[in-house]
């Protein structure tokens, strides 16, 4: 080559190195600061926005904590890369959704600051480390500081009670029948709230035949406990308010449970209710049943726990009714005995909803996830029993869900699954049990992790190809590489499936046998299985030595 020649050839290798470079650089990522959601009891979200590059989806969050003040820092699971690329076209979001890193850390103590690092690296070379400092929320006070009790025993003393309620007033309903509906609308502060209590819930009533709500509450900082509520069509109506505690309430002869959408909604509380629909009859779970709803909420920093529910269409939900996205939610411990539809919809959610620990029995489908918008999402450690369809729900094209950690048992399939699209998710250390046959899950799967699962019995494998046998998926499939086929015993105490969805049967504490090929057969995910015994995690929503959480009403 003649000499102008090389200088030339060497000037373009420079010019195209030198642009590479400019290229990478610009793809490199550049975020923000870290923004956190409404902290719940026990649990924060957060979110980290990415302000530019990152254009590969290469980049990679990983979160420490620690309690203000301690020398012991814990690893959290990473945050999500949230793909905007994949959310769903045919239920799409009322509103935009940020490119961002999001996640959750959880099993925190309550009213307790924590110190949190964000460590971002990408490929195309950019770094970045963000802190911030976060406190959890206290559980919800007893009364006031300062209360100044009112008693009641008539419906006019009710009635003037509340019109005239100031932050700090205890207003006791004796035992009786109270003429619904009543109208809380007098707000309090977060340390002198409003209570309404009754002396017994048995024998303190609301009673509202005919009408819509049984009792409505649109102020802020309100306590509702200890009363019975029934006969009207829905319990209870929260919506526009901030920090509303309902707890030990019993509502019953009603076609809805509580609604607590619309609106600002921020920070509720609602924990050992008792609720029986009349609308939906066992074992109906056809389309007549779907819009019976027990618990439905929207808004953020809400905390469903420990309800008991039975009757209901969808016994635990969120709703599309808001102006504002719905995340950072915790559902955990309620026990769901049967329904017509779904034991939790998930639906519509944005990012940070949570729910674990929970028990859903002789419903129409287990968690519903139609469709998340973004994430993340978590479902972990529930146990889902006979189920009349499926223990998931992946319809209208969800991105950005994490199922670990469950333990589903059905007869029929262990799982069946139609739709378009499913994005961004992750599905590890599960339990998945039929009777008849595997998997047969058809949406097109895009950025899914689907590993060290157990499975039973043999049969179809479809992850939206299909491969026969349990031998052929782990061979030739991208998926289920760590899996395994389970093995009897399974469980310490053999577990009966019910031949149909008809048969009813109290949901069983689905503990394993220390022989199970399931034991020790899990991956370590950092914060949500920190606690295993032995050489690894063991499959399924318990660990073989662990007790059996508290569900329901405490």
């Amino acid at each position: 080559m003649m000499p102008r020649m090389k200088m030339l050839a060497g000037f373009l290798f420079f010019i195209f190195l030198a642009v590479s470079l400019a290229r990478a650089s610009d793809n490199g990522i550049v975020v923000g600061d870290i923004e956190f959601d409404e902290s719940t009891i026990h649990t924060i979200g957060l979110s980290l926005r990415i302000l530019s590059g990152d254009q590969s989806f290469n980049a990679s969050a990983r979160a420490t904590y620690r309690p203000l003040g301690s020398s012991v820092w814990y690893e959290a699971l990473p945050p999500q890369r949230v793909r905007t690329d994949t959310l769903s076209q045919r239920d799409p979001t009322p509103f935009p959704i940020a490119e961002q890193f999001a996640g959750s850390i959880f099993d925190l103590a309550a009213d307790t600051d924590y110190e949190i690092v964000l460590d971002i690296a990408d490929l195309e070379g950019g770094h970045a480390v963000r802190k911030g400092t976060v406190r959890t929320r206290p559980d919800p006070p007893e009364g006031p500081k300062s209360p100044h009790v009112v008693h009641i025993h008539s419906d006019g003393g009710l009635s003037d009670a509340l019109s005239a309620a100031k932050p700090g007033d205890v207003i006791v309903l004796a035992g009786g029948v109270y003429a619904g509906p009543i109208h809380l609308t007098q707000s309090g502060t977060e340390s002198e709230p409003i209570v309404l209590k009754g002396m017994h819930r048995d024998g303190t009533i609301v009673e509202a035949p005919g009408n819509d709500y049984g009792v409505m509450i649109t102020g802020s900082h309100v306590i509702l406990e200890q009363v019975t509520i029934r006969r009207s069509a829905w319990g209870i109506r929260i919506t526009n308010a901030t920090d509303v505690v309902v707890r030990h309430t019993r509502i019953t002869d009603v076609q809805y449970g509580i609604d607590a959408t619309g609106g600002t909604n921020k920070k509720f509380y609602i924990c050992d209710n008792d609720l029986k629909g009349k609308a939906v009859a066992w074992p109906d779970t056809g389309p007549r049943t779907w819009n019976f709803e027990g618990i439905v909420v929207t808004g953020s920093g809400h905390v469903i726990c420990h309800n008991t529910l039975s009757g209901f269409g969808d016994a635990l939900g969120l709703s599309r009714r808001t102006s504002i996205p719905n995340r950072a939610i915790d559902f955990y411990g309620n026990d769901v005995l049967w329904g017509g539809d779904d034991g939790l919809e998930l639906d519509y959610s944005e990012r940070n909803v949570r729910a674990f620990r929970n028990r859903f029995g002789n419903v129409g489908m287990g968690i519903s996830f139609q469709p998340i918008w973004g994430g993340p999402v978590y479902a972990f450690r529930n146990v889902i029993y006979n189920t009349a369809k499926a223990p998931y729900k992946l319809n209208h094209d969800p991105s950005g869900f994490h199922i670990f950690h469950n333990t589903a048992i059905r007869p029929g399939w262990a799982w069946v699954q139609y739709g378009y699209q499913a994005s961004n998710f992750s599905f590890v250390n599960n339990l998945t049990v039929g009777t008849e046959n595997a998997v047969n899950m058809m949406p097109v799967i895009r950025l899914g992790r689907i590993d060290f699962n157990g499975w039973s019995p043999d049969g179809q494998f479809t992850f939206t190809n299909s491969w026969y046998g349990f031998g052929q998926l782990h061979e030739h499939s991208p998926y289920e590489r760590h899996g395994v086929l389970l093995s009897q015993p399974v469980f310490r105490n053999p577990i009966a499936i019910p031949p149909q969805f008809s048969a009813f049967m109290r949901p069983p504490a689905a503990m394993l046998h220390s022989a199970s090929n399931a034991v020790d057969a899990g991956v370590s995910l950092p914060d949500i299985n920190d606690a295993y015994h032995g050489q690894a995690p063991d499959l399924g929503a318990l660990e073989a030595d662990d007790p059996v959480p508290s569900y329901g009403v405490r």
